[in-house]
């Protein structure tokens, strides 16, 4: 899958899904970093586990997160990853697992504040 040309993150189309508001694009994407690394490790444990049903599910949930942060590539991947979940074609599960990896390392590797931001730590309250 050929994601070059996208941005990791588009603040544009971020500010926008956040009703033209940047500082809460800022938070929701903060937010989703925050929590991104435990929903990769429960992925790739339902993958481990062939517990495709639950796979799917958490893969849907990273979906609806990632509609409301302006990240086009890792929502490529994710959008990709759900459809062949949900039609059972799971030929190519493998490599959109590692290219969700990889685009998941460039997101933070792009997104440097995820771990000084005061939201991703601090605010308790935003907790799941």
């Amino acid at each position: 899958m050929d994601l070059h040309h996208l941005p990791v993150i588009d603040w544009e189309t971020g500010t926008k899904l956040a009703g033209n508001k940047r500082e809460l694009a800022e938070d929701l994407l903060a937010l989703f970093v925050r929590d991104l690394q435990a929903e990769i490790v429960a992925i790739n444990q339902s993958n481990r586990d062939k517990n495709y049903k639950v796979l799917q599910k958490q893969i849907h949930k990273l979906h609806g997160a990632i509609c409301y942060c302006g990240l086009p590539r890792l929502k490529r991947v994710i959008e990709q990853l759900e459809t062949n979940l949900k039609n059972n074609i799971m030929d190519h599960l493998p490599s959109h697992l590692d290219q969700l990896e990889k685009e998941i390392k460039q997101l933070l590797e792009t997104y440097p504040p995820h771990s000084s931001h005061p939201r991703v730590n601090k605010d308790e309250s935003l907790k799941k």
